[in-house]
C-alpha cells in the first residue's frame, strides 16, 4: 500500500505543499496527489508512484476543470450536491475530531501505564535449554537412553551418535519456548526438570529424540520501547470509544426500524 509517507519517500521526500500543478489560477498540491493515490484500487496502490505521478496529476487537473464547469452551471445549488456535501462535511469533521483527540490523549504517561498493566508486570514465557540426540530408529534411540542412564556423557554421545545439525555442538539447541518447537518435542522438553534426560524416546516427523534439559527459566517481559507500537494501535479503539461515550452524554437520541417504527 502506498501511504502518505511511503509516497512522499518515493518521491523524494515531496513537501506535501509543493504546487504540482496551476488551473486557470488555482494551484493543486502533492498532498491532493498523495489521497488521490490512497483512494486507488489496491493493485493500483503498488504500483511505484513515480508511475502513477503524471496519471494522478492529469486526473487531478481535469477533477478542477470540470469542478469549475459545474460551478458555472449552478450545481453548488442543486439539493443533492449539498446533501452530499453535508455528509462529507460530517466525516471529515469526525475524522479529524477523533485523529486529534487520539493523538492528543496517548501520552507517554498513558502509554506506559497501559504497558505497566498488560506486558510490564506480567511474567515472562516459560523456556528451557535443552540438547538432544536424534536417532533413525526407536531402538537406537532407547539404546542411548540406557548409555545415558548408565552415565554416559549426553553431549559426548550426541556428538557421535545424533544425526541432527547440532550434533557437533552436542545436541546444544539453546533456549527456546514451547512455540518454537513441534508438539510431541516441546511437550517432552517442558516436562522435565532442570539436569533430566527423558526416559523414554520422542518421536517427530526427523526421527527419534533424546531430550536431556539443562536449565529452566522465564523470559524477561517485552520492554516498554519494543511494545510501543503495538501498545499504541491497541489503545487507539479505547480511546475512540471513550471520546463516542462522551459525545452521547446528555444526547437525544431516537431510532427507527426499517418499516419507520420506533425502534425499542
Amino acid at each position: 500500500m502506498v501511504t502518505l509517507a511511503a509516497a512522499q519517500t518515493a518521491a523524494s521526500a515531496v513537501d506535501t505543499e509543493r504546487v504540482v500543478a496551476v488551473v486557470n489560477g488555482e494551484e493543486i498540491r502533492f498532498e491532493e496527489v498523495a489521497a488521490f493515490v490512497q483512494s486507488l484500487p489496491e493493485k493500483y496502490r503498488q504500483a511505484p508512484l513515480a508511475q502513477l505521478y503524471p496519471h494522478v496529476v492529469d486526473q487531478l487537473v481535469s477533477r478542477k476543470l470540470i469542478a469549475a464547469v459545474a460551478v458555472k452551471e449552478g450545481l453548488e445549488t442543486n439539493e443533492e450536491y449539498l446533501r452530499r456535501r453535508a455528509v462529507m462535511q460530517e466525516r471529515l469533521l469526525q475524522e479529524i475530531y477523533m485523529q486529534q483527540h487520539i493523538e492528543g490523549a496517548l501520552t507517554e504517561e498513558r502509554l506506559r501505564a497501559h504497558y505497566d498493566e498488560t506486558i510490564g508486570n506480567k511474567s515472562g514465557d516459560a523456556e528451557v535449554h535443552a540438547r538432544h540426540i536424534l536417532l533413525k530408529t526407536e531402538d537406537e534411540a532407547k539404546a542411548v537412553v540406557a548409555e545415558v542412564a548408565a552415565g554416559a556423557d549426553f553431549a559426548e554421545v550426541a556428538k557421535a551418535k545424533s544425526t541432527g545439525p547440532s550434533a557437533s555442538k552436542g545436541g546444544d539447541l539453546g533456549f527456546f519456548k514451547h512455540g518454537d518447537m513441534v508438539p510431541a518435542f516441546a511437550d517432552m522438553a517442558f516436562s522435565l526438570k532442570a539436569g533430566d534426560v527423558s526416559k523414554t524416546p520422542v518421536k517427530t516427523q526427523f526421527g527419534w529424540h533424546v531430550i536431556k534439559v539443562e536449565e529452566r527459566r522465564e523470559s524477561a517481559p517485552r520492554s516498554f520501547e519494543d511494545s510501543v507500537e503495538e501498545l499504541r494501535q491497541g489503545m487507539v479503539s479505547e480511546i475512540a470509544r471513550e471520546l463516542i461515550e462522551k459525545s452521547r452524554e446528555g444526547a437525544e437520541i431516537k431510532r427507527f426500524n426499517l418499516d419507520g417504527t420506533p425502534m425499542q
